[in-house]
């Protein structure tokens, strides 16, 4: 069978559908092809119908032909690498990560040792988070090229990965030398000086970074917050509740902005029980209870396992002894003065509670303010004084 003969059955079969007869003549002439068929020809049927894979058996068998002459040789030889490292590239593309290694090693079988190769399986390991194997051919392709500031990032990420900070430091600074505008490489310094407990380093990065984002996704957001909520976690046990509760409320801000870009992009996949675990914490320590309740049993409900874990039922409890503060509070005024009905304002921050005067500061719509942080104080009724 001619190449003309071939090309006339391929296309005859494919315009009438019948792609197992299709496949059946190209298994034929694939037998034949050092004998009746130029394998340049054949190469290009199989990319014009797409038998991609199928080009590859051809090659092999070509390959493994005892006699054949040099110049076919050389031609499938140049052929089979080519099309091995496209492969790789394809399914790494479609992050098919596995595939993308069968082929990429493959590739290197038939003598693809190029550096565009190395790389490729080194992101390969990457993107399956093998981080050890990653940075085994990322290191070896820096050898040759140690100005790639992708590659420089992602061994910093994995060094990161393994805790080793001062290394992962040193090639995240390198890569973002080389390629400021990256805002991954500024994520990830920013993690990983949130691991150190250096907060405004890690807060320094994260705004960075979503400053430079293009698309400044529902993550970018909530790693904004989630740098300020440490960095108010560290604070805690200072006398300083205001600065806390400043820090809370700027960590509260970037939270909302993220549920506010997911709902806006549609994203397949919701906050996860971390994100709202940490936006019920939040709210619960600025004192916002049905707030922090609603979230608290959102994350509940998406892993409860992780929820016995991070004990959240304690601030469930928390919230009971705060209301049972509130009640002792309102049952001893009652007891000791038995005046005309008035209200007492209590703020849940800070523990305290407060008759109205003209020294508290109010709202436009007569709500009166915690004179410590200008927070919304609460207001029970039925009180005697």
């Amino acid at each position: 069978m001619d190449y003309k003969k071939l090309d006339s059955l391929m296309k005859k079969y494919h315009d009438n559908m019948e792609f197992d007869k299709a496949e059946k003549v190209l298994d034929q002439a694939i037998k034949k092809v050092n004998l009746n068929l130029n394998l340049k020809e054949i190469m290009k049927i199989c990319d014009y119908y797409g038998y991609y894979e199928k080009s590859i058996q051809i090659l092999k068998n070509v390959l493994n032909e005892r006699e054949i002459n040099k110049d076919l040789k050389e031609f499938a030889e140049i052929q089979i690498k080519e099309r091995l490292h496209d492969f790789a590239e394809d399914y790494f593309t479609d992050l098919e990560y596995e595939k993308a290694l069968t082929y990429g090693f493959e590739a290197i079988e038939f003598g693809n040792n190029s550096l565009e190769l190395k790389k490729l399986i080194g992101n390969c390991y990457f993107g399956l988070e093998n981080y050890s194997d990653s940075l085994e051919h990322y290191l070896e392709y820096l050898k040759v090229n140690s100005n790639d500031s992708e590659v420089l990032r992602n061994i910093g990420i994995s060094y990161l990965e393994h805790g080793q900070y001062d290394k992962a430091k040193s090639y995240l600074e390198r890569a973002l030398e080389l390629d400021p505008n990256d805002s991954l490489i500024l994520a990830k310094l920013g993690s990983l000086f949130l691991d150190l407990d250096d907060f405004d380093k890690a807060i320094k990065f994260y705004e960075s970074s979503l400053a430079k984002s293009v698309n400044k996704f529902f993550f970018e957001w909530r790693n904004l917050g989630y740098a300020h909520l440490s960095h108010a976690y560290s604070l805690m046990s200072n006398k300083d509740i205001n600065k806390t509760i400043d820090i809370l409320n700027k960590a509260k801000k970037y939270y909302d902005k993220a549920f506010e870009e997911e709902e806006k992009w549609h994203y397949s996949s919701e906050p996860d029980f971390d994100t709202w675990f940490e936006y019920g914490e939040i709210n619960f320590y600025l004192g916002e209870l049905d707030i922090a309740k609603e979230a608290f049993l959102k994350a509940k409900s998406i892993n409860s396992k992780l929820w016995e874990s991070f004990e959240g039922e304690d601030f469930f409890k928390m919230m009971k002894a705060d209301e049972e503060i509130i009640q002792q509070l309102i049952s001893e005024y009652n007891k000791s003065k038995k005046k005309k009905k008035r209200f007492i304002y209590y703020c849940s921050i800070c523990k305290t509670s407060y008759e109205p005067s003209d020294s508290l500061q109010k709202t436009l719509d007569g709500k009166y303010l915690c004179p410590k942080h200008g927070k919304e104080l609460k207001k029970y009724k039925d009180i005697r004084f």
